[in-house]
């Protein structure tokens, strides 16, 4: 049960205690349209703490766990104590709301809404069998976000007629951190959230690789405890939740539309093109030279199918050769190359935010669709436009121009995705923003970062892009 901090009995200087109940009175009285706004903001990835898994002598310290889900790229923290006593568990309040203060991240404090009055707390979370919601916020007043438990949609009405501002659903899996929790179903929860106009996350036995299941159900986020605190690696494994959810609740966005180059900046494929010459002519009995591509790279397809066919004295016609080196790339795309990591998640991220995304190429279409289909993607992007088709290069901008018009896009409102220098220089020069996408093949990684908006060295790690897509004053 919610519980009242007695106050220290002290005289002369005041308390830190005093000193930030007496801050929060100052405040300007928030309305109720902006606290929601604000837990709806915090509750992407919502970190409830769990002290199972600490290990002081290791160095798992709980503060330890909380700044690594901090910096993994949870949105909220909860600190739930059970089994502390009063003045342990302020000190340690006021550790994890510095923690968070610093991190610019929103602190709540599970089920003592006289600890959370004395550290000044962001929010206070309650359960059905704790105070009751009305009173919570008779107590805490209008500046403090209020959460509640939900299991049907009837407490989730009744929690926020009472003056709550965020609501937890759950449990949606089981788990063994609350054995005693009340199932809730994906039809129930899909249902609260279209019942109420505050903040919902999901909460109980969530992982990485169920999140993809809460698609379509309203949620503002998800609320996880074992899956970030007993991981062996916290930062990575919050990386790897944010992530998820991401995919799911999309991100705030400046930008309508995404004109994604396709090899060497969502598929890892230019290795493809680097060998297919070196396949070919194993493919054909012979041993290809050291460093094929360096020579091969600088001739059209049909001056190499003549230097091949002299060089290595093969009795086939230009055009068989021209057709075997195809048939070595068209394998490839069908069989063989895979996207990069991270990428799938990055581009349902987007869509989620509603960005529109294209693919802008200078591949041949068929190809794109094979390997896009072969995983069983094709309807993450809404077209695929080619240099061929178009009969141009990514030295001048059409392409660009031409994708982004299609999915309703302007200069102003699409960022352009590449890993080449000049198709980078062509979409600057033209007035588009450009990320620049890292790969192993680049000749000139140093120049690109120079010539870009931002820069991602894996779609596994975005947050320069949002960072930049919230615009400069984000």
């Amino acid at each position: 049960m919610a519980a009242a901090l007695e106050k220290p009995q002290v005289t002369g200087e005041t308390t830190r205690e005093e000193r930030v109940a007496r801050a929060c009175e100052e405040r300007q009285p928030l309305t109720r349209e902006e606290r929601v706004a604000r837990a709806r903001e915090a509750m992407r990835l919502y970190a409830v703490t769990d002290r199972a898994w600490t290990d002081d002598a290791a160095g798992r310290t709980l503060e330890a766990q909380v700044a690594a889900a901090l910096a993994g790229g949870a949105t909220c923290v909860q600190l739930r104590e059970k089994h502390l006593d009063d003045a342990a568990f302020l000190e340690e309040a006021f550790r994890i709301r510095d923690l968070c203060r610093a991190a610019g991240v929103p602190f709540f404090v599970n089920d003592n809404v006289g600890i959370a009055l004395a550290v000044g707390a962001d929010g206070v979370h309650v359960g059905q069998d704790d105070m009751p919601v009305a009173e919570v916020r008779r107590l805490v007043g209008p500046n403090m976000l209020v959460g509640v438990s939900a299991h049907t949609v009837d407490e989730a009405m009744a929690a926020v007629a009472g003056g709550a501002d965020c609501l937890g659903v759950g449990t949606m899996f089981p788990t063994a951190t609350k054995d005693d929790a009340e199932a809730v179903s994906f039809e129930e929860l899909t249902a609260i959230c279209a019942a109420v106009d505050v903040g919902v996350v999901a909460i109980g036995g969530i992982k990485a690789e169920n999140i993809p299941q809460f698609t379509g159900t309203g949620i503002d986020g998800v609320a996880v405890v074992s899956a970030i605190f007993a991981a062996p690696d916290v930062e990575a494994a919050t990386r790897n939740l944010r992530r998820e959810i991401d995919a799911i609740v999309g991100q705030p966005c400046r930008f309508a539309a995404a004109v994604f180059d396709f090899d060497g900046t969502l598929f890892d494929s230019m290795p493809l093109w680097f060998t297919c010459g070196d396949r070919f002519l194993e493919s054909v009995g012979r041993t290809p030279k050291p460093n094929l591509w360096d020579t091969f790279r600088t001739m059209s397809l049909e001056e190499g199918a003549l230097w091949v066919q002299a060089e290595y004295d093969l009795d086939l016609t230009q055009q068989e050769i021209i057709d075997g080196i195809n048939g070595c790339v068209e394998r490839g795309y069908f069989e063989e190359v895979l996207p990069k990591p991270g990428m799938v998640s990055f581009v349902q991220a987007l869509r989620a935010s509603g960005v529109r995304c294209v693919i802008a190429t200078a591949t041949d279409a068929y190809l794109i669709e094979a390997a896009l289909a072969r995983l069983g993607i094709r309807d993450l992007f809404e077209g695929i436009y080619t240099c061929g088709g178009l009969h141009t290069t990514k030295h001048e901008p059409l392409i660009f121009r031409e994708a982004a018009a299609s999915i309703g896009g302007t200069r102003e409102t699409t960022v352009i995705f590449e890993d080449a220098i000049h198709a980078i220089r062509t979409a600057k020069a033209d007035g588009f923003s450009v990320v620049g996408i890292a790969d192993s093949f680049q000749d000139d990684p140093a120049e690109i970062r120079e010539a870009v908006d931002t820069f991602l060295d894996t779609f596994e790690a975005p947050e320069a892009f949002w960072a930049f897509a919230k615009g400069a004053d984000a």
